[in-house]
C-alpha cells in the first residue's frame, strides 16, 4: 500500500472532473454505500425515482478488503465492491450519490468523485463528517452554510432533519445543483433516501454473510 501513489491518482483524478451540469433532467438517482466485516466490504447499490422516492431496483456486491481504513483515502477501501454493485444495475439512473466526499478533499478527489470521473457520470459526495476546509456559520433550515477549501467554495453543510451533513459535487454538476438534488431526495433521515437505502441494503448484506 503506498499512499503517495493513492494521493497522486486522487491529484490526476482530480484535473478531470467538470462542475458542470452534464445532464438535463433527474428523474433517477443511485445511492450507494458499503458495510464491513473484519476481512469483507459490502457494498449496496439502490435506485429511486424522483419525485416519489419510490425504490426501483437494488443490488448488492461483496469483494475481500485489502486496504485499510485511511481518512483521505476511502475509495481505494470500497471501490471494487461498490462498482460490482453498481454493474449489477439494470436500471438507469442520471446522477450517482455517493457516502463521501466530492471535491470537499484534501486531493480534490473524495470518493464521489473519483467514482463519478471513473464511470463517468454525474455524481455526488454526501459525508455525515467534514474532512477538511472550514464552515462559514453555522447552517440552518433554510439556508446552508459554505464549505471554503484554499479560499474556495468547495461544498455546503446542510441541517437536514436536525443533523449537519456535508454535500459536495463529485463530477459533472455544479455546486448548486449538487445541493438542489440532495434536497429533493430528502425525507425523513438526515441523510438522502437514495445513501439511507443503501446503507440498510450494505447492512443486511454483511449480516446474511
Amino acid at each position: 500500500m503506498n499512499l503517495r501513489r493513492f494521493a497522486e491518482i486522487q491529484q490526476k483524478l482530480s484535473q478531470r472532473i467538470t462542475l458542470k451540469d452534464a445532464f438535463t433532467k433527474v428523474e433517477r438517482i443511485a445511492g450507494v454505500d458499503a458495510a464491513y466485516t473484519s476481512d469483507a466490504c459490502f457494498a449496496g447499490a439502490v435506485v429511486v425515482e424522483l419525485p416519489t422516492l419510490r425504490t426501483v431496483e437494488e443490488k448488492t456486491a461483496m469483494q475481500a478488503l485489502h486496504v485499510p481504513y485511511i481518512p483521505g483515502f476511502f475509495a481505494f477501501r470500497e471501490m471494487g465492491a461498490v462498482i460490482k454493485a453498481l454493474r449489477r444495475l439494470r436500471s438507469s439512473y442520471d446522477i450517482l450519490m455517493v457516502e463521501g466526499h466530492g471535491i470537499a478533499h484534501p486531493n480534490g478527489c473524495g470518493f464521489a468523485s473519483h467514482l463519478g470521473v471513473l464511470l463517468r457520470k454525474p455524481s455526488i459526495g454526501v459525508a455525515k463528517r467534514l474532512l477538511c476546509g472550514r464552515v462559514e456559520g453555522m447552517p440552518t433550515p433554510e439556508k446552508p452554510a459554505e464549505i471554503v477549501l484554499n479560499d474556495r467554495v468547495v461544498g455546503y453543510a446542510v441541517l437536514s432533519n436536525g443533523k449537519v451533513i456535508y454535500v459536495s459535487p463529485g463530477n459533472m454538476i455544479s455546486l448548486a445543483t449538487a445541493l438542489e438534488v440532495v434536497k429533493k431526495a430528502t425525507h425523513r433521515h438526515a441523510l438522502p433516501e437514495p445513501l439511507q437505502r443503501a446503507h440498510m441494503l450494505a447492512e443486511h448484506a454483511k449480516r446474511g454473510y
